[in-house]
């Protein structure tokens, strides 16, 4: 029994004034009210234990767990759970598609809010799927080796095939769509990020798999196939050309990259890269088979700021061959650096220029990647590397928030007079490029465009050819 029971008890039971019955009721009085009190100390307990204000001590009822799980609160958004650096350059408008997959060393985005991911059920990844749609019409006065790319090294000279052409060449193809995959997270070891991007596109009309990014980046070290550290993606100017100028540095490869912050100033950032890179000699067929002794070794620095950005490169390779008969093999140094940068001036038009000069680069380059342009044989049979110099300049204008003018002109050539014993006398010796285009922006992810194109290209032997290409470009992108 309770205290309250016992003492309640005692005076009822004690106090003589209280009672009009004989003594011998006495007891059995006192039993009747010793039974109520017993029966009243579960309820003053029960009392004692129902649920304050300050808490309680009863099993939660499923209308209370209900109440408890719609408080929770709401599973973060991207934006709020990656909370990814801002880019501090380039905020005009859109940036074009080879900056927005390109990998940054510490996972700056275009825009912080990541529109366009979601969170994949049960786990902590973020994901996004992307699609674009690109449409080119090009009129060309005529008919070049790269039917749907403006390849100045590619335009006939005089005693080359299709030098003379009447008339003007047109071409319609939607190649240079894309499709994309990307990832994001964040792990105990920095933000992680997972992409796969491809296109189409192909030099001529037709379709194929033209693979531009496949890589993961966990903090600052990157492993997969993307730009080379040797590129400078955010120099490049806005052209509808597929191919872009002559002289920059474009080439896509196997990387092992990591990326070292030097600067903690937000708005002045800088970088140091240090890569391992696919290698690739690019040598003539007559001179032998390529041989690849070593990966290209390539180191970078970068400083970035909202004025725009400086990046100077270097690249060390061994470039190779080996003779038919497999016995006799020849390497030789390939060595150069890439200069690039972007001024932007109130943040509505920018000027981007690179320059690069070295020795053994062909595969680099734009006009002469994928040719025979990185050693040759001389005179005397010993392997030389082919130097050469190129720059490009772009500038593109604002005229509004929607429509803006990008002109672009670059100059490229080669050292290679004296490798005339395996190089053709027709191949390539120098070029120009020139573009000018206008182009609308309406809304996110909508582009229509024109653009003019002139080119010239002059071989070994000093003969020379020029071109020229109109181009309309219509693209939408999710």
């Amino acid at each position: 029994m309770g205290p309250y029971a016992f003492s309640h008890f005692a005076v009822v039971a004690t106090d003589p004034m209280t009672s009009s019955a004989p003594s011998q009721q006495l007891p059995v009085r006192g039993v009747a009210i010793a039974l109520m009190a017993a029966l009243s100390t579960p309820a003053w307990d029960a009392q004692a234990q129902e649920p304050s204000t300050e808490g309680s001590s009863r099993p939660e009822s499923s209308t209370s767990q209900d109440a408890k799980t719609d408080t929770s609160p709401a599973p973060l958004s991207p934006a709020e759970e990656l909370a990814l650096l801002e880019l501090p350059f380039l905020d005009l408008m859109l940036p074009s598609n080879t900056q927005a997959f390109a990998p940054r060393p510490d996972h700056g985005v275009f825009d912080t809010r990541l529109p366009g991911y979601f969170r994949i059920p049960a786990t902590k990844v973020f994901l996004k799927i992307g699609i674009g749609a690109t449409t080119a019409f090009t009129v060309s006065s005529k008919r070049l080796g790269t039917p749907t790319w403006f390849t100045t090294s590619a335009i006939p000279v005089r005693g080359q095939p299709f030098f003379h052409s009447p008339g003007t060449h047109s071409t319609a193809t939607a190649n240079p769509s894309d499709i994309s995959l990307e990832m994001r997270s964040k792990t105990e070891l920095g933000p992680m990020k997972l992409l796969f991007n491809t296109s189409f596109a192909q030099s001529k009309p037709t379709f194929g798999f033209h693979p531009n990014y496949a890589y993961a980046q966990l903090g600052g070290v990157l492993a997969g196939f993307t730009d080379s550290t040797f590129a400078d993606v955010d120099a490049y100017p806005s052209t509808l050309d597929f191919e872009g100028p002559n002289a920059l540095v474009f080439t896509k490869r196997a990387v092992a990259r990591y990326s070292h912050l030097l600067s903690h100033d937000k708005h002045r950032r800088m970088f140091l890269h240090v890569a391992l890179e696919q290698p690739g000699s690019n040598v003539p067929t007559s001179a032998g088979e390529p041989r690849d002794m070593l990966p290209d070794g390539v180191v970078a620095w970068r400083s970035e700021g909202g004025w725009g950005h400086l990046q100077l490169a270097g690249l060390v390779r061994a470039v190779g061959i080996q003779s038919k008969d497999s016995k006799d093999s020849k390497t030789v140094l390939g060595i150069g650096g890439n200069l690039t940068g972007a001024y932007h001036f109130a943040h509505k038009h920018t000027l981007l220029a690179g320059i690069s000069g070295g020795q053994g680069l062909g595969a680099y380059l734009n006009d002469t990647g994928g040719a025979q342009y990185d050693a040759a044989l001389n005179t005397a049979g010993s392997l030389k590397a082919i130097p050469l110099l190129g720059a490009y300049a772009g500038f593109t204008y604002a005229w509004t928030h929607m429509l803006s003018s990008t002109a672009t002109y670059g100059w490229l050539k080669l050292w290679d007079r004296d490798l005339e014993a395996s190089l053709d006398a027709k191949s390539f010796r120098r070029s120009q490029y020139a573009s000018l285009n206008l182009v609308a922006k309406p809304m996110k992810g909508v582009l229509a465009g024109v653009e003019g194109l002139w080119g010239y290209n002059r071989a070994i032997d000093s003969q020379s050819g020029q071109a020229v290409r109109g181009q309309l470009t219509l693209q939408y992108r999710y």
